[in-house]
C-alpha cells in the first residue's frame, strides 16, 4: 500500500481528482454550468489513472443539471456526486450547485455557488519499506481508520457566446481540515479552475475546436491544450498534451436520441513517474433531455458543438 501522508506537523491533500475530458466535464469543477446547456443533462465519468501502480487514482463522478427560471430569474441547478480512491485516502463528496443566468452582448453570464459535504477517509494500513528510516509511531500519523465529514463549498463563473466559452472557478474555499492521529492536520487547499474553448467552423459538416485548461492549488499547477475535429456535430477525435505528464488522445459521438459516449487514453509522458505506470482510461457517458422547470428562450447551442 501507499504511503500517501508525509510524517510532519501540517499534511497536505492531494490536488483535486485529474481528469482528461474537461471539456465535457465542466460541471464537476464548475458550479455556474448548471443549466447552460438549456436542458436536463445526467453525466458520468469514470476514470482509472496509471495502470500497474499499486493504489493509483479510481475517480468517479455523476452530475445533474438543468435549467430553472423562477419568476424572470433565469439560472440552473444541478448536483454533485464523486468519489476518489488514491492509496489509503478516501474522498466522498456531495454537493448542489445553483447559478444565476444574465444575457449580455459577448453571450450568456452565469455565476454559480455550491454547497455540500466532503467525507474523508484514511486508512493505517501503512507500508515501510525495509532499510528505511520510518517511524510507525509517529504522532502526525493515525493508528487505525479514520473518516470524518467536512462542510465544503466553492464559486465559479461560464460565459458561453455563439462560438466560444470561457470559465473561472475555485473549491474548497472553506479549506476543509481535520486533525491525524495526535500532532498531524489533513486540509483541502482551494483550487483554482480557467477553461476556454472556440469553435471553428471549417465546412458545413467539419467544425474544428480547440480548448485550454489550468487548474492549480496555488503551489502547484497543471496545464492542458486540446484541438478536436467534429464531424456533423455528431463524431469527434481529438488531441490534448498536459504539460510534462502526458500525450492524450480522445474520440466519442453524441446519437440523436440525446447519448454522449466519449473515451480518452493518456500515454503517460511524465519523466519521474512515466516509466513506472501504463497508461490511464477514462469514459465519459451523458444523456440529455428537454425538461424545463419554467420557460425561457436561449439563442445559444450546448457548449459541445457552438
Amino acid at each position: 500500500m501507499m504511503v500517501l501522508m508525509a510524517v510532519g506537523l501540517i499534511v497536505k491533500a492531494q490536488q483535486d481528482p485529474q481528469f482528461s475530458q474537461n471539456m465535457f466535464n465542466h460541471m464537476t469543477v464548475n458550479p455556474a454550468f448548471a443549466g447552460q446547456q438549456n436542458r436536463w443533462v445526467v453525466s458520468g465519468i469514470y476514470r482509472n489513472q496509471w495502470q500497474g501502480m499499486e493504489g493509483a487514482p479510481e475517480t468517479y463522478a455523476l452530475n445533474v443539471d438543468g435549467a430553472l427560471r423562477i419568476g424572470k430569474t433565469n439560472g440552473g441547478v444541478g448536483l454533485n456526486m464523486l468519489s476518489d480512491k488514491l492509496g489509503l485516502q478516501t474522498t466522498l463528496q456531495l454537493m448542489l450547485n445553483y447559478s444565476y443566468q444574465q444575457t449580455l452582448r459577448l453571450g450568456v453570464l452565469s455565476v454559480g455557488i455550491k454547497l455540500g459535504v466532503l467525507n474523508e477517509k484514511l486508512g493505517a494500513d501503512y507500508y515501510f519499506p525495509e532499510g528505511e528510516d520510518y517511524e510507525p509511531n509517529d504522532p502526525a500519523l493515525n493508528k487505525e481508520e479514520m473518516s470524518k465529514m467536512l462542510f465544503d463549498m466553492g464559486m465559479g463563473a461560464f460565459l458561453t457566446g455563439k462560438s466560444y466559452y470561457a470559465g473561472i472557478s475555485v473549491s474548497h474555499l472553506t479549506k476543509p481540515r481535520f486533525t491525524v492521529g495526535e500532532t498531524g492536520e489533513f486540509f483541502f487547499a482551494p483550487h483554482l479552475y480557467l477553461t476556454g474553448g472556440y469553435t471553428f467552423h471549417l465546412s458545413p459538416l467539419w467544425d474544428l475546436q480547440p480548448s485550454a485548461f489550468v487548474k492549480t492549488d496555488f503551489v502547484s499547477s497543471q496545464y492542458s491544450i486540446n484541438t478536436s475535429a467534429v464531424y456533423k456535430q455528431s463524431y469527434w477525435g481529438g488531441i490534448s498534451y498536459r504539460y510534462e505528464e502526458a500525450l492524450i488522445f480522445m474520440g466519442g459521438l453524441e446519437m440523436k436520441n440525446g447519448i454522449m459516449i466519449g473515451y480518452s487514453y493518456d500515454l503517460n509522458v511524465a519523466k519521474n513517474i512515466g516509466r513506472y505506470t501504463g497508461g490511464s482510461h477514462e469514459v465519459t457517458l451523458s444523456y440529455s433531455f428537454g425538461m424545463q422547470l419554467g420557460k425561457r428562450q436561449k439563442i445559444y447551442k450546448s457548449v459541445r458543438f457552438l
